[in-house]
């Protein structure tokens, strides 16, 4: 968490130091929906796939234009990166659903193209972020039901006929030994943008965060490495700090 707060100072006393320049220094908002997908070898979990749940994101973009084709930006972001553990088979009706939340900071290349107002876009970059918070909501047999065996049937087609489902919704414990909480990776984006009143941009862009950092610290043997795979949308505006600053001056 520090080192993500500490990257988001940096990154915008940076910026805020360009004002003098002649480039041009923009900050905004910018939120919306994504599919996140654990990514693991599983050969070791029989009747088990990872599926990708939805989940959404809200950031704070500021950037700065060195040429009207060249900027850089840095968006502090909430995001979540949730997923699902679905048992197959026999184990039909187990789950576990995982929503993790994230503080990310990508630091992306833009670069532009088209016409003055209307114009396409492409981010390149990476991140860095901090597993700041999960809670795991879910469905297992509860074995130890002594209540169990008065109702099970006499031949069973799931483990859930043959015992009395748990559910469960409860907050994740973090593993000191077991979790990595710091993640980083590469980031990619694809948009349009919109410019009004040579102030204001407005934009929607597709994006694809690639994890290269294993979720887990190396604690056992012959372990199966997990990776965030993100993608999403952001619909975002912007605003020239300049412009903005002209007009309280007036």
């Amino acid at each position: 968490m520090r080192i993500v707060t500490l990257c988001c100072t940096a990154t915008l006393l940076l910026l805020m130091s360009s004002l003098k320049s002649n480039g041009q220094l923009f900050v905004g908002v910018e939120g919306g929906p994504n599919m996140n997908y654990l990514t693991t070898g599983n050969a070791s979990e029989p009747f088990t796939t990872y599926q990708g749940m939805k989940g959404w994101n809200i950031g704070i973009p500021v950037g700065y234009r060195f040429f009207d084709w060249l900027s850089v930006m840095a968006t502090p972001t909430y995001i979540t990166k949730n997923y699902d553990i679905v048992r197959t088979g026999f184990f039909t009706g187990v789950y576990q659903k995982n929503y993790n939340t994230y503080w990310q900071l990508p630091l992306n290349l833009r670069f532009s193209f088209g016409g003055t107002a209307l114009r396409g876009f492409v981010d390149v970059g990476g991140y860095a972020a901090y597993w700041a918070s999960g809670r795991q909501k879910g469905v297992e047999a509860n074995i130890l039901n002594e209540n169990d065996t008065a109702y099970a049937t006499v031949n069973p087609t799931s483990v859930l006929g043959e015992n009395n489902p748990y559910s469960y919704d409860q907050k994740y414990t973090f593993n000191s030994s077991k979790d990595n909480r710091l993640e980083f990776g590469v980031a990619a984006g694809l948009g349009v943008s919109y410019e009004l009143f040579q102030t204001y941009t407005f934009y929607l862009e597709g994006r694809y965060y690639r994890a290269m950092t294993d979720q887990q610290k190396n604690y056992q043997m012959n372990q199966a490495p997990r990776y965030n795979d993100n993608f999403g949308l952001a619909l975002g505006c912007t605003v020239q700090v300049k412009k903005i600053v002209s007009l309280f001056k007036k």
